[in-house]
């Protein structure tokens, strides 16, 4: 499974090749296995058992907590580096499968959260570190590793151990004066200005969730914008394995014929679907980050607006964080653009000056990766409407790493 993957990835792995490969005839295949992604969620499981088991070796070595963590984490750079086809399939292929492949990962990251749990438990600092922020260093780490073997850099890996550890650590202090500001901001609802009310009568107005033929969305919506929201809907509803020109054609009331005036393939139209909720979402919390004009509060403000728009949409939430990998390379490549463009806004020069820098520029991506995995958690677990909640503690996951500059406050947000 490693070989195959590695060769064109998961999507165009056949039994027939994993057998070959393996040596092994398809009736043995199917004694052990119920058919290729039972094979690879199996394939990850062991990669994971034996990453951790490394890394929980090299952790208990004898140090403080710095020095524990860092050889945790040179021991894990390490791994990637030596065995860079197993990390590719177990951070970077394991997003293909979808929602598919959303338990694995979660159950893939528990040991490493309960390490880094313990490590907080363990050390001087009195102030609580909670499991969203834990949650987020885990995936932040993995978040790097995954950009790493996308750009062909992981070489580099090990030279990252300094930094990841520092920011894990940032999390212990307790925010100053600026970070509390933005983390209250968070706490409440965010208020409509009247250039983002709704507008009677536009296709911008039309929920995602409108079938796509339905008289609302003919009366509102062109022919490409029903394509592109049945590409989504089809998605959502069936998985993109089940996605279709015909299938999209059909939920969208069209022909054939006039998808591929449009469209050259059935990704082109599904991506288009991801592209406009992503513009429209990046919309809404620029606009709430910009009206704060510059102060601490932006942020929070920011972060509020953007999981009240992801509660608001359940379409584009499914889409976004569970149905979008699915598309392949591209997809991903999409989805990596779409996360620097939100975390754009911690950029310096872009981020209030009162909250200072983060303590490393490469944290960023870190950053992102945790709140994209924070915000996929609570979906996964029933909890879409309730996001909104999220944001003081995602607000902290965000600002926790930057230097700051004001007085200590009472402490991260709890709960």
């Amino acid at each position: 499974m490693v070989a195959a993957v590695a060769r064109h990835g998961f999507a165009a792995t056949t039994l027939s090749e994993l057998v070959t490969l393996a040596g092994v005839s398809k009736t043995t295949f199917y004694e052990h296995f119920d058919n290729k992604l039972d094979c690879f969620l199996a394939t990850f499981d062991e990669i994971v058992r034996e990453v951790a088991a490394r890394v929980g070796e090299a952790y208990r070595r004898p140090g403080d907590l710095r020095e524990k963590l860092s050889g945790a984490l040179t021991v894990f750079m390490e791994v990637a580096v030596e065995e860079p086809d197993a990390a590719r399939l177990a951070t970077v292929e394991s997003l293909t499968l979808g929602a598919s492949g959303v338990e694995a990962r979660e159950r893939g990251a528990e040991a490493f959260e309960l390490m880094v749990r313990q490590s907080f438990d363990h050390s001087s600092s009195a102030v609580e570190v909670t499991d969203v922020v834990v949650r987020g260093i885990v995936a932040g780490i993995r978040g790097i590793v995954y950009r790493r073997l996308r750009d062909d850099e992981v070489a580099k890996l090990p030279g990252s151990v300094g930094w990841l550890v520092d920011w894990s650590l940032s999390y212990q202090r307790e925010p100053d004066e600026a970070q509390a500001r933005a983390i209250e901001a968070a706490s409440r609802p965010v208020e409509r200005s009247p250039g983002h009310e709704p507008r009677e009568n536009t296709g911008s107005d039309v929920p995602w969730e409108e079938p796509a033929d339905s008289p609302r969305s003919r009366r509102h919506l062109t022919q490409r914008e029903r394509m592109v929201r049945a590409a989504a809907q089809v998605v959502v509803e069936r998985g993109y394995e089940a996605l279709s020109i015909p299938a999209i054609s059909a939920a969208a009331g069209t022909s054939n014929q006039t998808f591929y005036e449009h469209f050259s393939s059935k990704r082109d139209a599904f991506l288009a679907a991801f592209e406009a909720v992503a513009a429209d979402a990046l919309r809404v919390a620029g606009g709430a980050f910009l009206a704060e004009q510059g102060r601490p509060e932006a942020v929070g403000v920011g972060v509020r607006a953007l999981l009240e728009y992801f509660a608001e949409r359940e379409l584009f939430s499914r889409l976004a964080f569970f149905e979008l990998p699915s598309a392949g390379p591209v997809a991903l490549d999409q989805a990596d653009r779409a996360l620097d463009d939100f975390t754009a806004f911690l950029e310096p020069g872009v981020v209030p000056a009162e909250l200072g820098a983060p303590l490393s520029p490469e944290a960023l991506p870190a950053i992102g990766s945790g709140i994209w995995a924070a915000v996929q958690h609570e979906i996964a677990h029933g909890r879409l409407r309730s996001l909104p909640e999220l944001a003081p503690q995602v607000t902290w996951l965000a600002l926790g790493p930057f230097s700051g500059g004001g007085d200590p406050s009472p402490g991260p947000p709890r709960g």
